[in-house]
Formats: C-alpha cells, structure tokens, sequence
C-alpha cells in the first residue's frame, strides 16, 4: 500500500490531477486519497473512481485537464485498469497510468481464470468484506458458473449445484487461512 500511497503522492507534486482507481470507502484508498489531497492544488484534484461510469461523470473535468495520473487500488482487477485505459486515452492531453496493482493478487486472479477455463464449477473461498476475494468471484463468473463461499458450512447452500457438476475449481482469496480452504474442499469431496 505504501508503494501506491508513494505513487499517488509523486503525481500530486507534479500537478497531475490524481484519479484512484478504487473502491473509495476502502482503507486502503481514504489512505492513498489522504496523502495525495495533502500535495494537491487542492482537494478536488484527486478523485476516487469505482468503476468507468464514475469515471464518465467527470469526463467534462478530465477533458480540460492537461496531466492525468492514475494509480489503482492494489486489489483491483487488471481488466478495471484496460477499461480505464481505453476510455482515457482517447480525451486525455497527457496520461499517465502506475500500474499499482499487487504482483500476487494480479497472479492469483490470472491463476483462478486458468482453472475456471478447465471447471465446471468455481468456488471462491473468503471474506465477502475483502475486496481481492470479491474480484476473483467476479472475475470467475463470467467464465463459468461461480460461487463465493466464507467457509465450509455454507456449501450446503449449493448442494444441488455441486452434485450436477463433473469439474470443480476452488480459489481463495490472499487472507484466507488455509485451514478454511481445505475444510472447504473436503466438504466438497462428501458431497
């Protein structure tokens, strides 16, 4: 967090006007909001976007601005940051985009595509609080049928779904203990 809180602070001094690409109620971005806004012209100059319509409401304000930076909330996914790419480029005067993302977070959500490619069924074990565990269930879905679970218990919930398929895939997010994962798994072989 440290290294995007450093980033974000960098494209402050240099007069970029700051957008974080992010979930704005997240410790992580008030932190890297925070110290931005304190090198900022003002306040109003780093702005939090959550998704591309965010990002679209302010498209007036990001046209007549010269210098545009970006960095991204560590465990975003790096499909959020090609959107962001590929509307900004377009209507930006300069761009300027850190990569902020977290090497094994960009790993393990690239790792839970390849096995949901093979699966019939993804479970995405962890916190529904916790943001990388969430992007991986969202980054799954698409690609086959996925469900997000905390622990074990909860798969009875989707009994049915688990007898009907051949293939499972089970993927956690980073702070999800072990323990939990393999209680997980063992259920899964029961039923």
């Amino acid at each position: 967090m440290k290294k995007v809180q450093d980033r974000a602070v960098q494209l402050a001094k240099e007069d970029y006007f700051v957008i974080i690409l992010g979930k704005e109620e997240h410790p992580e971005v008030v932190a890297i909001r925070a110290d931005a806004q304190k090198f900022a012209k003002n306040k109003e100059r780093v702005y939090v976007a959550k998704n591309l319509e965010a990002l679209k409401s302010i498209e007036q304000i990001i046209k007549k601005e010269h210098k545009i930076g970006i960095v991204i909330q560590t465990t975003q996914r790096i499909e959020y940051l090609k959107e962001v790419l590929d509307y900004l480029a377009p209507i930006s005067k300069e761009l300027r985009i850190i990569n902020t993302i977290c090497a094994s977070t960009s790993l393990r959500q690239n790792e839970a595509k390849d096995l949901a490619k093979e699966s019939d069924l993804m479970v995405v074990v962890g916190s529904k609080k916790s943001a990388n565990t969430t992007h991986l269930a969202e980054i799954l879905t698409p690609l086959c049928k996925t469900i997000h679970i905390e622990c074990d218990g909860e798969l009875d919930n989707y009994k049915n779904i688990i007898e009907k398929v051949v293939n499972i895939g089970v993927t956690a997010g980073a702070s999800t203990p072990d323990y939990i994962i393999n209680k997980v798994i063992e259920r899964i072989k029961k039923i």
